[in-house]
């Protein structure tokens, strides 16, 4: 079956961080009268939202859930620096959280991973029709556009505007909607955790790990031979 839409993963897939977490959060935290160590905050980061529950889908509009979003991300900030030094504390602490929130709006801390621009190009040239299928919040949009790339796309979800997030099969069916593709000939590709990828795929929708893809420029030829094979 030819793919009816081919869908991507945002964050570690089509983009990444060109600086670490605890770098930049570092540096805007010493703007604000606190200097603890880069490594400790990254540390405390990534235990921290390892352990955050799902973001973006509370509130029953979407400039609720965008305030969910922003209220989200707040705590999860004020749990990082609490688990870096519990003593620490901040001249204005919601100023502090605004301006790191903002500098993650734009792309001077995000990059294109190598080889996805010429892979969406190659894409469209063979007629694809592409979407963007995140649970990142709703400054990805913002971001996708200083990088260059949210021309490509045809239709982009994210929690905040449709009020569910990944693995649900109402994301899925969205998608299928609005791109008017059956649900089985979509495929996605994603960095998403296994037990994720595993749920989307039983959905019908053809499934890629982009951990096992070497070369994202490689993968319009991949996921045209694959088209013909059965679903993973």
């Amino acid at each position: 079956m030819t793919p009816g839409a081919i869908c991507f993963d945002a964050t570690g897939t089509l983009i990444e961080l060109n600086e670490s977490v605890g770098d930049v959060y570092h540096r805007f935290a010493l703007e604000h009268g606190v200097d603890l160590p880069a490594w400790r905050i990254e540390d405390a980061f990534r235990r921290i939202l390892r352990r955050a529950p799902p973001r973006g889908v509370d509130g029953s509009t979407i400039a609720a859930r965008r305030q969910h979003e922003i209220d989200w991300w707040f705590e999860r900030i004020r749990e990082t620096f609490q688990a870096t030094d519990s003593t620490a504390r901040f001249d204005d602490f919601p100023a502090f959280a605004n301006a790191l929130f903002d500098a993650y709006r734009t792309a001077d801390l995000w990059r294109l991973r190598p080889g996805a621009a010429r892979m969406l190009d190659l894409l469209r040239d063979r007629g694809r029709t592409l979407a963007v299928i995140s649970n990142f919040d709703h400054r990805l949009p913002e971001i996708l556009e200083e990088l260059g790339i949210i021309h490509f796309f045809n239709f982009l979800t994210m929690p905040s505007e449709s009020g569910s997030a990944k693995p649900d099969r109402a994301v899925f069916e969205l998608v299928s909607q609005a791109l008017q593709a059956p649900l089985e000939s979509l495929v996605y590709l994603g960095d998403d955790e296994k037990e994720v990828l595993d749920r989307i795929g039983s959905l019908g929708v053809r499934v890629f790990d982009i951990r096992e893809i070497g070369d994202l420029e490689a993968f319009p030829d991949l996921v045209s031979s694959a088209a013909t094979l059965p679903p993973r």
